[in-house]
């Protein structure tokens, strides 16, 4: 899997699902949940892992809100410690992070 696939499936995918096409997402999920059950975990070069999140647009992409978070600081699919405001390029909201909740958050202070 090279860098510029990650990108676009995890965050092309998540929008299409949200939005024009229902259910895009989901095989994305499975290629990435057979990689790690086959070869390990990512690790965080290979998912550009950054200890920070960037602009909301869709979702809030922080790691905390990621479909693979796993508190306090891990995930299902990338190795080592994991800040809960960081963001890697397999990014993927969970089923029930509906998109452009992150401005209620916002306005709750919740985010």
């Amino acid at each position: 899997m090279n860098l510029l696939t990650m990108l676009v499936n995890s965050i092309g995918k998540a929008a299409a699902d949200a939005t024009y096409q229902p259910g895009a997402l989901q095989p994305w999920v499975d290629e990435v949940e057979s990689k790690v059950a086959a070869e390990g975990k990512f690790s965080k070069m290979e998912v550009l892992y950054l200890p920070f999140s960037p602009p909301p647009v869709f979702w809030d992409y922080k790691c905390k809100k990621c479909r693979w978070w796993q508190p306090p600081n891990g995930c299902k699919t990338v190795e080592g410690e994991i800040s809960p405001g960081a963001w890697c390029a397999i990014w993927v909201p969970p089923s029930t992070y509906k998109a452009f909740t992150w401005m209620q958050e916002l306005i709750k202070g919740e985010w």
